[in-house]
């Protein structure tokens, strides 16, 4: 301990005596010299001595390099104003040198005046390679640096084109692409993008504007038909840069009433993102007009539909009302839990819900009536299913007439998504060997994938029945009923034995890469989890094959102890919220051979039980192995992958790391308080 410590304490001394002597040439000139910072305010920097050093994707000018390692999950905020030239500034995923192309996340030249800024989405402890410099080649100066990460922002839960936000005609409702990402298939735009579907109240016409709430915005807007995900080119009705004289976006449409569009909602370029309103307005008909039941208003999902019941008259059985009275025929966009809502409305309402749209319906129809439930508003909550009408009263307490809003939500059950691995299996329904490496020798893969090879015997693939899906790893997950054959949602079985192809499953995003397994050295990985249902309990294991002979049955070991294949065993979650977490594995040892393929076979399950020893225990291939009466719930993603083995340069823990700007004693004691927070 007396060593490590006189250890720490010269690498903060010889870490604080290079900064001193770098006064001519800045010590982050080059990009592998990159300062390590976190969250700081006005960091002076100066680049009139610096060089050009990197890729010059968008830099060409003298430059200095930091390492920002994130301290929340939200938005980060990289600010070059109040410094004292034309500057820009680059933001790259991960702190390699030299960064590639592919790892650029966001620039920016000229925010305000001549000064840059950005805003990324980035997850807690994760590292990002910041790049200044000046516009031009030749522009150098003295500037400041402020970075700062936002919790509370997070990142929009339309951000995905599978979390489209469903509406209806709404006006003015706010949107911020600010901290969103690009997802879709980029047919319109590939800057950062919302989505939402559209479910069109009338046949007609239907208007989709966008005003933005600050003059940088120069936004850019797309109507596909239909509400799949991915939308095709085919499916593409317009896009829409700038309309008339100004940079908001407007697009007009042919609807047809109770079919859905999916629209998104980005920016002319990654810059040029940010805050704004969309609205979306139809050719309704005229206050009033669905006063009668057999007139009833058809709707998908609204966000306050105004409405106004002064004029209406009475229609109807009485079942819950006798006040003038209007009607809505909701359509379910998704099976789940719609709520039917009133709040907001001036005037003292009442509400009630029935099965169908037919007139006049039933007592036995009706399925909720409400008078109060937010002051002296109705709302209602009741089950749905995909595609079923239901019909919606709307009117006042006694003779109550007034102004309101109207608000129906949905939220969706979880699809039923069966999954396997797709790793090679020899055991499977073509008799054919598959491999698991081919160089520098063949090596026959023993991995237990397919569920059923017709044996009867095992080991049995891990197969997942999601009936609904509860939870699954990543943000995707993919529907499959075996792994070498019958259908699959990709259009591609996860493994082909015929032709020995394999990791073909469209679906595996959970896993957080690059992985870094130094050999005999201590391990960590992120990895994602999507939760439907956060009553369920959750256990992960992985597999990796240390000594790559195709099977996860083995146990290395190492000086500081075993390395089992089964490396991360049965962590338990818990106290998941509903959506998306990132979660952090257990530390476990990694294991590599001196010689022999350099990628290595993980497999990662995510399932309601925890794992006990497989299928078919001391058998070749049982390690990753599922029960025979398969999971509930849950998802088994496999990767093959290069790991990077190298265990960490010389003077590792010479880091800023309370991100104070300055490497000193104090970066020893939060060292410290993380290690005993992390490692006991």
């Amino acid at each position: 301990m007396f060593w490590k410590s006189i250890f720490l304490v010269s690498c903060v001394l010889a870490a604080g005596f290079a900064h001193t002597a770098s006064a001519v040439v800045p010590g982050n000139d080059d990009c592998q010299d990159a300062k390590p910072v976190g969250n700081v305010t006005d960091l002076p920097f100066d680049t009139t001595s610096a060089t050009l050093d990197g890729p010059g994707h968008v830099i060409t000018s003298p430059n200095l390099w930091y390492c920002y390692t994130a301290t929340c999950n939200g938005c980060v905020t990289v600010s070059l104003l109040g410094s004292s030239f034309d500057t820009k500034v680059a933001v790259y995923d991960g702190c390699g040198c030299d960064p590639v192309l592919g790892d650029l996340i966001k620039s920016n030249d000229n925010f305000f005046s001549r000064q840059s800024k950005i805003t990324f989405p980035a997850r807690a402890g994760k590292q990002y390679l910041i790049e200044v410099g000046g516009a031009r080649a030749s522009d150098t100066g003295e500037g400041v640096i402020s970075i700062s990460c936002d919790a509370q922002s997070g990142g929009p839960s339309n951000d995905d084109c599978s979390s489209a936000r469903y509406v209806g005609d709404v006006k003015d409702l706010p949107y911020d692409t600010t901290c969103a990402t690009f997802d879709g298939p980029g047919h319109c735009m590939d800057t950062p993008n919302l989505w939402y579907c559209y479910t069109a109240a009338v046949t007609g016409d239907v208007t989709v504007s966008l005003e933005r709430s600050v003059l940088s915005v120069d936004t850019m807007l797309a109507v596909y038909d239909g509400s799949d995900c991915y939308p095709t080119s085919d499916a593409l009705i317009e896009c829409n840069d700038d309309f008339g004289d100004s940079f908001d976006s407007q697009i007009t449409f042919k609807a047809i009433a109770g079919n859905q569009y999916l629209i998104e909602v980005g920016s002319r370029i990654d810059e040029e993102a940010g805050p704004g309103q969309i609205t979306i307005s139809s050719g309704a008909p005229p206050v009033s007009s669905n006063d009668d039941c057999h007139d009833a208003w058809p709707i998908g999902e609204v966000a306050a539909l105004p409405f106004d019941t002064s004029d209406a008259t009475f229609d109807g059985q009485g079942h819950c009302m006798s006040s003038p009275n209007i009607w809505y025929c909701y359509t379910a966009a998704c099976t789940g839990q719609a709520t039917i809502s009133l709040c907001g409305s001036g005037f003292d309402t009442m509400l009630a819900v029935y099965n169908g749209c037919q007139c006049n319906p039933g007592h036995g129809d009706m399925i909720a009536c409400n008078d109060d439930a937010c002051d002296r508003q109705s709302e209602v909550a009741i089950d749905v299913v995909a595609g079923r009408q239901y019909l919606i009263e709307v009117g006042g307490y006694g003779s109550d007439t007034g102004q309101g809003v109207l608000s129906v939500s949905v939220l969706c059950d979880a699809p039923v998504k069966p999954d396997l691995g797709d790793a090679p299996d020899s055991t499977n329904n073509y008799g054919a060997t598959m491999t698991a490496y081919s160089s520098p020798v063949t090596v026959q893969a023993n991995f237990p994938t397919v569920f059923n090879d017709g044996s009867g015997v095992g080991p049995y693939g891990p197969a997942h029945l999601n009936a609904p899906t509860g939870a699954f790893l990543g943000k995707r997950i993919s529907r499959e009923t075996e792994a070498d054959s019958g259908s699959d949602e990709d259009g591609v079985n996860n493994i082909t034995p015929q032709t020995d192809l394999s990791d073909d499953d469209r679906g595996d995003d959970g896993v957080v890469v690059p992985l870094s397994l130094p050999h005999c050295g201590w391990a960590i990985f992120d990895y994602q989890v999507t939760v439907a249902d956060p009553k369920i309990d959750l256990w992960v294991n992985v597999w990796l094959d240390w000594n790559r002979d195709g099977d996860w049955d083995d146990t290395p070991a190492c000086d500081a102890g075993a390395a089992p294949e089964w490396a991360v065993q049965n962590q338990y979650l818990f106290g998941l919220p509903v959506g998306l977490s990132q979660v952090t594995t257990p530390a476990f040892l990694s294991w590599h051979p001196k010689s022999g393929p350099a990628g290595v076979w993980m497999r990662i399950t995510i399932s309601e039980q925890p794992w006990k020893g497989g299928s078919n225990p001391g058998e070749k291939g049982n390690g990753g192995s599922g029960p025979a009466t398969r999971y509930e719930i849950g998802e088994t993603e496999d990767y093959y992958f290069i790991p990077d083995k190298t265990p960490g340069a010389d003077c590792p823990l010479c880091e800023d790391v309370n991100g104070d700007g300055v490497i000193d004693m104090e970066d020893l004691a939060a060292l410290t308080a993380l290690w005993l927070e992390n490692c006991l």
